[in-house]
Formats: structure tokens, C-alpha cells, sequence
């Protein structure tokens, strides 16, 4: 039976580890890990504009504003669904699902977030990488949330733009320009995000059409997201090749090859398993090995860089 959600206060929390449970809710609530990765591929961003590092208050005010922006966006995330968090078992021990924050406090904690993260960006970056952020905020905790996610299918594609803006973010906080270079990156992460996203749908699948969430795996089922999954593989390896070129970088280049054909390589070999549990344990391993994976070629980027910088390449 589903939580009652209304009884709880804002905020408060009984026992003597109230404190440190309220600072392991506030983190889980903000999506830490999640925005860890959209800091780090904005950092990435910044590193490779040009100059990046000689604006480092710019670069760590953009670091700062994306990551205050980024756990609004969680917090908004989960004020919405706490309901449906409780039907997924990846999901429901979240605060909000469990009543150990309700409604209003998370509220007040998302508003704080995004006003700071507002604050920052006006104040040391510029109105582009202010509107980018504000783009990804809504487009995920709103547009992505509210409508998409309930709505349709291909819901994490068209979600995925909103988690794929921040290496662009981290290059106009630097810059307060567009260029090519950062635009890959971004279609990089959108291209990744479905080949990122489905194996742990195919995982959850019986939690999503428990909850009523249309996910692929539940309206296609399991052989249509394969099928998807090596499109979206075989694109995002093919998209991560284009930086080699741009930057003439083929340390990256190769480390970008091997390890885009390892990603494709696990995508082909989900698609030819037997629907089962070795099936749902080998999506669960894809999905961690796609973060991994992301993580790998941001780093090679940077890697190329130095090495460029240094005139070893």
C-alpha cells in the first residue's frame, strides 16, 4: 500500500541521527550522483574552450551554478512522482516516497537551489549560460517530468537534451559564445542517453508498468528497446569520433574507437540473449558500463588536449 504523503512535516526528522539523516535526504533529493556527472561533463566544457582556465572565476561560478541548477531540477524530479517512486524498487526509499521530507520542505529546498544557482550565474558568467541553465532545469524537473515521462515512450530521448546541455554550458561560461566543438559534446550525451537509459528500463521494466509508466520496455516491449539500444549505440560511437577530427586529436580518437566498439559490442550481445534473468542482469551491467564509458571519453578529451598543449601529438 502507497505511503501517506500529506502527514509529514516540511522537514523534520525524529531520533538522535535526525541531522545526518536530513543531510543524506537533502543529497539523495538533489540527485548528487547524477549531477556529479553533469558538473563533471561541464568542466570538461570549460577545460576545453579556449583560454578556459585563464577565466576561472567564470569557469568555477558555471561549475557552481550547474550543479545548484541541476539539483533543483532533481528535487523537482521527485516532488512530482513520489507515488509512483514507491511502486520502483530502485526508488523507493527516496525521501519524499518514504515521507521523511514532505511536499513543502522539498519545495523550499528546490527553490533555495535555484536561487543560488541564479544568483551565481547573473552575477559571474553571462545571460547565455544563465538561459542554458534555466533551459536544463525545466526541461528536465518540468517539460521532461511532467509531460514526457507520462506521456510517451520516447520520453528519454527527447528528456535526454536537457542532461546533455552542460558541456555547451561549461564553454559559454568561459567564452559567452557557441561553437562547434561543444555542440558535438552536447549531441555526444543526447545520442547516449537512450543506449544509456533503456538497458536499465528493460531492468525496471515490471516496476515501470507496475507504476504506469510508459516506458519503451513496457509499451514495445523488450526486442523493440534492443533493437533501439544498438541504434543509439552504434550513433553515439560514431558522434564520439567527430572530436578527433575537429581537434585532430587521435589519442582520443582511438581511445574513443575501442571503447565505442565495446559499447556497441555489449549492445549486440544484449540484443541476442534469451529474454530472462541473465538477460536483465546483462542490461543492468550495461547500464553501469555506460557511465563509465561517458566518464572515459570526456577524460580522453582532456587527456588530448594536454598532450596537444604539450606538442606530444
Amino acid at each position: 500500500m502507497a505511503k501517506s504523503l500529506g502527514t509529514s512535516s516540511p522537514l523534520t526528522l525524529p531520533g538522535p541521527n535526525a541531522g545526518v539523516q536530513l543531510l543524506r535526504d537533502l543529497w539523495v533529493l538533489a540527485k548528487a550522483r547524477v549531477v556529479s556527472l553533469l558538473v563533471f561533463t561541464a568542466l570538461v566544457g570549460e577545460l576545453l574552450a579556449p583560454n578556459g582556465i585563464q577565466h576561472w572565476p567564470a569557469a568555477l561560478a558555471g561549475l557552481l551554478g550547474i550543479a545548484f541548477a541541476g539539483g533543483a531540477g532533481g528535487v523537482l524530479n521527485q516532488i512530482v512522482e513520489p507515488e509512483l517512486d514507491q511502486h520502483m524498487r530502485r526508488t523507493h526509499r527516496r525521501p519524499l516516497a518514504e515521507g521523511r521530507i514532505g511536499r513543502k520542505g522539498a519545495i523550499a529546498y528546490a527553490t533555495v537551489l535555484l536561487s543560488v544557482s541564479i544568483a551565481v550565474l547573473w552575477t559571474w558568467t553571462n545571460p547565455l549560460t544563465l538561459a542554458l541553465t534555466l533551459l536544463g532545469t525545466v526541461g528536465y524537473g518540468v517539460v521532461y517530468t511532467l509531460y514526457l515521462k507520462p506521456s510517451t515512450p520516447w520520453n528519454i530521448v527527447w528528456g535526454g537534451l536537457a542532461g546533455a546541455l552542460p558541456p555547451l554550458i561549461g564553454w559559454t561560461a568561459v567564452t559567452g559564445t557557441v561553437a562547434l566543438l561543444p555542440l558535438f559534446l552536447v549531441a555526444l550525451i543526447f545520442v547516449w542517453t537512450p543506449a544509456h537509459f533503456w538497458p536499465l528500463a528493460i531492468y525496471c521494466r515490471r516496476d515501470y508498468a507496475k507504476a504506469c509508466i510508459p516506458m519503451l520496455p513496457v509499451t514495445h516491449g523488450v526486442d523493440r528497446t534492443r533493437k533501439e539500444i544498438l541504434v543509439y549505440a552504434v550513433a553515439t560511437w560514431l558522434v564520439s569520433l567527430v572530436p578527433a577530427f575537429l581537434n585532430h586529436d587521435w589519442i582520443y580518437g582511438g581511445i574513443a574507437w575501442i571503447a565505442g566498439a565495446w559499447f556497441v559490442g555489449m549492445a549486440l550481445r544484449l540484443r541476442k540473449l534469451p529474454e530472462g534473468a541473465e538477460m536483465d542482469l546483462y542490461a543492468r551491467k550495461m547500464f553501469a558500463f555506460s557511465i563509465s564509458y561517458l566518464f572515459l571519453l570526456f577524460t580522453a578529451l582532456l587527456v588530448g588536449k594536454a598532450l596537444l598543449g604539450y606538442g606530444i601529438l
